[in-house]
This record gives structure tokens, sequence and C-alpha cells, in this order.
């Protein structure tokens, strides 16, 4: 079937089967809607005449909607409707709208299951790894530095072991910050367990870019309380109305600003609209990150007491719950596509 794209007027073609679909025009990139019948039907060429020759025009990709490549065995499909749809992408370039797949369901009731969401083996890697390697390093400075005291030459080693130390933890801040805007993406597309980025591996520059991005966003939301908290007001009830109202939109910029992959997205009629069109959940969401974040203070308090190795326990614990608000913001996302009306 062939429709015009509503805001350039190009012709698209798709197949039949597509029809009340979403897809973009890829010309002036811009969501449309496949119409739900043929908007203009396409008229039988006329047989030619005797000797006459018949030009055969090449499908041309700028004619179609632009999303996906066709996989490299398209031709060897069977003799089925999808075979025959795989076929029609291939001849068209391989760009048709492909159908979405179906996310993964839930084995347990979701009050339950949303807990488990780290418990895979890429989740609890990244746990492990985030945690036990900085335990490990902060036992052998305290050893250097305890050798130190016996040992003076070994006071270099104890000072290269800070370097290597607070070098180390940032690094794990700066993976974590990433892994939880990957967590958040693949929760977004139907993800129900944490993601597993073994094939995609980041540069420093992708790190330091997600960590810098998701403290530009917190900052943004709490930048009424930090400009009313400079003035030394710092007490009074307005900046706890500030400072609330910063982290009740935080969840949805942190949302919009990971799905986007843009600070754009901080944009305060995109926030507002999409949270008063999904205002209860959207206050349930709140809610429930908000006691999920208490357990962090307890972790911090923990690290800097001589009992660090209690710290370091309730630091696992504290990204444990990291990555379930990850999975709950996301699934939020999932949950409330139609109402955030983010495609457009």
């Amino acid at each position: 079937m062939k429709f015009s794209c509503e805001h350039c007027g190009r012709l698209l073609s798709v197949a039949d089967k597509q029809a009340g679909r979403k897809g973009r025009c890829p010309q002036c990139k811009k969501p449309v809607t496949i119409p739900a019948t043929m908007s203009e039907e396409v008229a039988e060429p006329a047989a030619p005449a005797a000797g006459e020759r018949v030009a055969v025009a090449k499908p041309s990709p700028r004619d179609s909607l632009l999303f996906d490549a066709p996989p490299a065995d398209a031709g060897a499909a069977p003799q089925t409707a999808e075979g025959a749809y795989e076929r029609l992408r291939t001849m068209q370039g391989g760009y048709l709208l492909k159908a979405r797949e179906e996310p993964p369901e839930r084995p347990l009731p979701w009050l339950v299951d949303i807990f488990l969401y780290p418990l895979n083996k890429p989740g609890l890697l990244i746990l492990t790894l985030s945690t036990g390697i900085p335990l490990i390093l902060r036992v052998l400075l305290r050893t250097m530095m305890g050798l130190s005291g016996v040992f003076p030459p070994a006071f270099i080693l104890w000072l290269l072991f800070i370097i290597i130390h607070w070098a180390a933890l940032l690094l794990f801040v700066f993976y974590v910050n990433w892994y939880v805007a990957e967590c958040i993406r693949d929760s977004a597309a139907g993800g129900i367990r944490a993601v597993d980025t073994t094939g995609a591996t980041p540069g420093f520059a992708e790190l330091l870019g997600q960590s810098l991005t998701l403290l530009a966003c917190g900052a943004a939301c709490m930048a009424p309380a930090i400009l009313y908290a400079a003035y030394g007001r710092s007490e009074g009830p307005l900046f706890w109305v500030l400072y609330g109202l910063g982290g009740f939109l935080f969840p949805m910029a942190l949302l919009a600003v990971t799905i986007f992959e843009s600070l754009r997205a901080l944009n305060p009629i995109l926030l507002l609209g999409s949270i008063l069109s999904t205002f209860l959940s959207y206050c349930v969401l709140v809610a429930v990150c908000y006691v999920l974040c208490l357990l962090v203070p307890r972790a911090l308090r923990n690290l800097v007491g001589d009992l660090y190795i209690y710290g370091y326990l309730y630091l696992f614990l504290a990204f444990y719950v990291l990555l379930v608000m990850a999975h709950l913001v996301g699934r939020f996302c999932w949950k409330n596509e139609e109402k955030l009306n983010w495609d457009a």
C-alpha cells in the first residue's frame, strides 16, 4: 500500500499488513501513522502495445519507512506470510516497518518479581565487582599504611595505593551510572531482568559523559533549592518545599534524559506534561523510590566509620536497590508509553 506523509507529503510504500502501525518518514524524520486502509490505490498499468518496451522501475528505499536493515538470509525465507514480507523488505532495501517483539512475561507476581530484577548473572556480576573490588583495594590500602609505619620505604607504595584506590572508586562510580542508564533503557523496552552488557564495552569518554549527564539532570532538578540555600536560608520551610519538588521531578527528568540521550529532554513543558498525564502512577513511583533511597545514606555513613566492612555490605544493598529503582523507572515508561506521548 502507498500513502503520503502527513508532514512533508512524500509518497511512502509499506506492506498492507503494516496498516495502523507507526514509523518515521525517511525524508522529514517525523513520526507518521500508517493508515488503517489504503489511502491511494495503485492503478494497474495498461497492457503495452505490440512491440512497445516497458520500463520496470526499481523500488527506491527512500519511498519506504526508514527502520532496520534486512537480514542476511532473507532470501531463503520459507513460503509463508512472514517469508514473503522478508523478501519484500529485501526488495525495498530493508526499510519496511518491523513488528515490535513482545516482552517476556514475569514468572512471579510483579510486586515480588521487580525485586528479583538484579538476580541474574549480569546483575550479580556488576554488584559483586562494584563492591568487592573497592573493598579489596581498601584492605590493601590499610595494609600498606600499617606496613609503612614499620618499614618506611613502603610509604611510597602506600601513596601509590591511595591513588589507585580513589581512581578505581571513581571509575566504578562512572560505570555504575552507565549501567543504571542501560537498565532504564532495557526496562523501557520491556526487559524484566538486569541487562547483559558483555557485548558492549564503553569507553572512558562514554562513562564520563553518562555520569556528567546524570549529574546535570540532578543539579537541574535541585537548582531552585540550591540557589535558595546559597543565600543562607537552608533552614526555612520554602527550602524544603523546593527540595521536595526537585526530588519529585527527578525520576521523570532522569527517565526523559536517559530515553532521549540528551539534556534537551529537561524541557519543563515536556516534563510537566508527562507528569500530569501519568500523575497517579507517577506519585506511586516517586514514593517507592523515596523509600528505597533511604538505604543509601546509611551505606555512606558506615563506609567512613571504623567498621567499614559493614559499610560495604550496605553498599552492596544500595547498588542492589539502585538497579531495582532503575527497573521501576524504565518499566514506568513501558507501561505509560502512550500517555507520555514521547514518540512525537
